[in-house]
C-alpha cells in the first residue's frame, strides 16, 4: 500500500495548517509559553511551588480538547542520581532525594531522603526501612490531593488520575495537576540514550545539550498498585523539547496521528487503552530510526501511514518501548491478553482500508478526500498561500490575551519586571517583542490596580501623589496595550470622580473602535486589515487593531456598580470578571453621565446599550458574555428606577450560558428590586 498513497495537494496543506497550525502559528504558540513561563517563575517560586505547563498545548497544538497540564515542584527539593552529586548544592537550603532503582523495574526508582525536609506533607509521606527513610509515592499523592481539594473552589472535587489530581477548570475544562520532584541530572538508564541520538543524527546535538541541562522529573505512580515506594521517571520536559524540534511535517503528522486516534481508533472497541502518549513515543521512534524517510509536505501521508504500521506492530508484539529507557515497555500492563488481540484486530481492519481509513474522522474528511481521489496534485509550502496575515496576527493576539497573568502583590510585580528585563538583555525575536509589549502593558495595569487597592484602604499624606501614579502607570500601559486599553484609564477616573475624564477617554475609545480594520476575538475583515496594517510592525498592529474583552481582577474593585459580580466570581474561583467591550464602553457612558447629572446622554447611552445587546448576532457581544451584559443592562435600569425593566434583564441574564457563574449575584439583584418595588 505504501508505494500508491497519494501526496498532499495545496488546499489539503492549507486545511491542515487551518487545523494544526501553520509554522508561524506554532512557532509563536511555542515563544509565548516560553516567555511567559520564563516571567511567571519567580512568582510561582514566591508562592511555594515551581510550575512547568505540559501536554499538548504546550508542544503547540490548538485541536479541540487540547489539554493543559501542570506539574508543581518544591523548589527546594531537589532529586540526585548519585551520592557524589550531593557537592552540587548547599544543605540545609535544599532538601536531596537519593535515587535508588535497585530490583526495580526500567523507568521506575525509590527515593531516598537523605537530608532533612521542613515540608509537612512530604515528611508525612515518609516510610522508614531499615534505617533508611524513603517517600512514599502513594502517600505523598494521597498527601497532595488533600492539600489541593482544600486550596480553592475548582480543586475541592479534584480526584486521583494517575499521578495527577484531575479537577474540572473553569468551563468544564479537566486540568491535571502532577505534584513532584525535580532532578538537574541525567538518570544512569537513559545515559544510552545519547549514544543513539547521536548515531541516529537525531534530534541535534544542540537539542540533546538542552534535554540534558534541563534533567527530569519523579512522579508519584508505581509499577504496580502495592509497589508504594515505586516512583516513575518523567521526561515531559525533553518531550516537549523533542517536539520543538520537529520540522512542520513531523509536527502536522504527529498532529494528523492525534486526531486520528482520538476521531477513529478510540471509537472502536477495546482500544480506549491506546492514548496520546503512545502516538508521540511512535513519531519519535520513527523520525530517529526511519531516516530515509522524507518528512516533507507532499510526503506526509507517507509519513503518517509509516506511523501508523509501526503502532499495529507494537500492539501485535505487545511492546511499546519508551523512547528514553526502552527497557520501559509501556504496554506491559495496559495492551495485554484479550485486549491485545482485539485491538490488533480493530487496527488491522483500519490497515485493510488503506489510506482512506482517515476518511472515519470527522475533521480529517472534508479536505483529505481531494486528495485521496486525486492522487496527481502537486503542493505549495508557501504559507501565505496557507494562511493570511490578518489570520496569522489574530491567532498571536488570542494566544497573548488567553494568558493569564494573576498578581498578587507589588513583590509578584517585582519579580516579574526583574524576569522581562533579563530576557530583554537576552535579545528578543519579533515575537518576543510583541509578547513582551502585552505582558508589560499588563504588569503596569496590575500596578496600577494594586496602588489604587492600597490606596482606597488606607489613609495616606501622599495620596495625591500616588493617585498621580496610578493614572500615569495606566497611560503607560494604554502606549504598550491594545487600543481597548484606554478604557481601564476611563474606569480608574470614574472611580476616582474625574467624569469629564473619564467621558474624554470614552470618545477617544469608541472612535479608534470604529475604524474597519479592528480585529476583536476571531473577527476581522481579512483585505481591509492588511490594507491599513501590513506596512506597521507587529507592535504597532496590536495597539492600533486589537480590541480584547475588559477582565477585571476579582482582587480589585473597578467600579463599585460591579463589586457583587466581582464577589460571586471569587467565591466560585472565577479570577476576573469577563466583559465585552462595547458593553463596557456604554456602561461607563451611562455612569458618568448619570453622576454629572446628563439624564438625556445617560439614557441615550442605555438604549443604545440595549439595542446593541437586542441586535447583535455575536460579533460584539460574544454569546458566552451576554449574561453579564444583560446583567449590566439591569444594573443601570435599576439605577434609574427602571424596576420592571431591570428584571427582565437579570431573568436575561438568567437565560444565558452561565460563563461569569453570576447567579448567585444575578438572584440577589432580583430580589432587591423586587423589594425596591414594593
Amino acid at each position: 500500500m505504501d508505494h500508491h498513497l497519494p501526496r498532499l495537494s495545496e488546499n489539503v496543506y492549507v486545511g491542515l495548517c487551518h487545523k494544526i497550525g501553520s509554522p508561524t502559528e506554532v512557532r509563536f504558540r511555542k515563544e509565548v509559553a516560553d516567555t511567559i513561563e520564563v516571567v511567571d517563575k519567580p512568582v510561582h517560586i514566591m508562592r511555594g511551588f515551581d510550575r512547568m505547563v505540559s501536554g499538548s498545548r504546550r508542544e503547540g497544538f490548538r485541536l479541540r480538547g487540547s489539554d493543559e497540564d501542570y506539574m508543581l515542584l518544591p523548589p527546594d527539593h531537589k532529586v540526585i542520581c548519585d551520592i557524589s552529586q550531593i557537592s552540587h548544592y548547599r544543605i540545609p537550603q535544599i532538601t536531596l532525594i537519593l535515587m535508588n532503582w535497585d530490583d526495580l523495574p526500567p523507568g521506575f526508582t525509590r527515593l531516598n531522603l537523605v537530608s532533612r525536609s521542613n515540608e509537612a506533607k512530604i515528611i508525612s509521606s515518609c516510610i522508614e526501612i531499615n534505617n533508611n527513610v524513603f517517600i512514599s509515592s502513594t502517600l505523598f499523592r494521597e498527601n497532595y490531593l488533600h492539600f489541593l481539594k482544600t486550596c480553592n473552589v475548582p480543586n475541592n472535587t479534584a480526584v486521583p488520575h494517575g499521578p495527577c489530581s484531575t479537577s474540572v477548570a473553569f468551563q468544564g475544562r479537566e486540568t491535571d495537576k502532577a505534584f513532584c520532584f525535580q532532578s538537574h541530572h541525567w538518570p544512569t538508564s537513559a545515559l544510552p540514550w545519547i549514544q543513539r541520538c547521536r548515531e541516529r543524527g537525531w534530534p541535534h546535538q544542540n537539542v540533546i545539550f538542552d534535554i540534558l541541562s534541563g534533567g527530569f522529573h519523579v512522579v508519584p505512580i508505581a509499577s504496580t498498585p502495592e509497589n508504594e515506594l515505586e516512583w516513575r521517571i518523567s521526561f515531559s520536559r525533553a518531550e516537549q523539547k523533542l517536539v520543538y524540534s520537529m520540522n512542520h511535517c513531523q509536527f502536522l503528522c504527529y498532529g494528523l496521528f492525534k486526531i486520528f486516534l482520538k476521531e477513529v481508533i478510540n471509537n472502536r472497541p477495546n482500544t480506549s487503552n491506546l492514548c496520546s502518549y503512545f502516538i508521540k513515543t511512535i513519531v519519535f521512534w520513527v523520525i530517529q530510526t526511519k531516516t530515509s524517510l522524507s518528512w516533507t509536505p507532499d510526503n506526509l501521508l507517507f509519513c503518517f501511514w509509516k506511523s501508523f504500521k509501526l503502532l499495529i506492530y507494537m500492539v501485535h508484539t505487545g511492546e511499546c518501548p519508551n523512547f528514553f529507557i526502552p527497557q520501559n515497555n509501556m504496554f506491559r500492563v495496559k495492551v495485554t491478553g484479550s485486549v491485545q488481540t482485539s485491538m490488533f484486530s480493530q487496527l488491522y481492519d483500519l490497515y485493510n482500508k488503506g489510506i482512506s481509513c482517515l476518511l472515519l474522522s470527522e475533521t480529517l474528511r472534508p479536505f483529505l478526500s481531494i486528495a485521496i481521489l486525486n492522487r496527481t496534485l502537486g503542493v505549495s509550502t508557501d504559507e501565505s498561500s496557507a494562511i493570511s496575515m490578518a489570520k496569522l496576527d489574530m491567532c498571536l493576539f488570542i494566544e497573548l490575551t488567553s494568558s493569564k497573568h494573576n498578581i498578587l502583590d507589588l513583590k509578584e510585580i517585582a519579580a516579574n519586571i526583574k524576569q522581562v528585563e533579563r530576557i530583554i538583555r537576552g535579545g528578543l525575536t519579533s515575537y518576543q517583542q510583541v509578547i513582551l509589549q502585552c505582558i508589560t502593558s499588563n504588569v503596569l495595569r496590575n500596578t496600577a490596580m494594586l496602588l489604587q487597592s492600597l490606596l482606597s484602604q488606607n489613609e495616606n499624606q501622599n495620596k495625591i501623589i500616588y493617585k498621580a501614579k496610578v493614572a500615569a502607570l495606566l497611560k503607560q500601559s494604554c502606549k504598550f496595550g491594545c487600543l481597548s486599553d484606554i478604557l481601564y484609564l476611563a474606569m480608574y477616573f470614574y472611580r476616582t470622580r474625574r467624569y469629564e475624564d473619564s467621558i474624554s477617554c470614552l470618545h477617544k475609545a469608541q472612535e479608534r473602535m470604529s475604524v474597519p480594520y479592528i480585529m476583536y476575538r476571531n473577527r476581522s475583515n481579512p483585505d481591509i486589515y492588511r490594507n491599513y496594517m501590513e506596512r506597521n510592525t507587529l507592535g504597532t498592529r496590536m495597539r492600533r487593531a486589537l480590541v480584547r474583552d475588559i477582565r477585571l481582577n476579582v482582587m480589585d474593585i473597578y467600579i463599585v456598580e460591579l463589586a457583587l459580580e466581582q464577589k460571586i466570581c471569587s467565591k466560585n474561583a472565577i479570577w476576573s470578571l469577563t466583559i465585552p467591550p462595547l458593553v463596557m464602553l456604554n456602561m461607563l457612558f451611562i455612569l458618568n453621565h448619570h453622576r454629572l447629572g446628563d439624564t438625556v446622554r445617560s439614557r441615550q447611552s442605555l438604549r443604545d446599550l440595549q439595542s446593541l445587546l437586542l441586535s447583535d448576532d455575536g460579533t460584539h457581544v460574544p454569546h458566552l458574555l451576554r449574561d453579564i451584559s444583560w446583567q449590566i443592562v439591569g444594573i443601570c435600569q435599576q439605577i434609574f428606577g427602571d424596576y420592571s425593566g431591570s428584571l427582565l434583564s437579570y431573568q436575561k441574564s438568567l437565560q444565558q450560558i452561565p460563563f461569569n457563574k453570576l447567579l448567585q449575584a444575578t438572584l440577589f439583584r432580583i430580589n432587591s428590586v423586587q423589594n425596591e418595588e414594593f
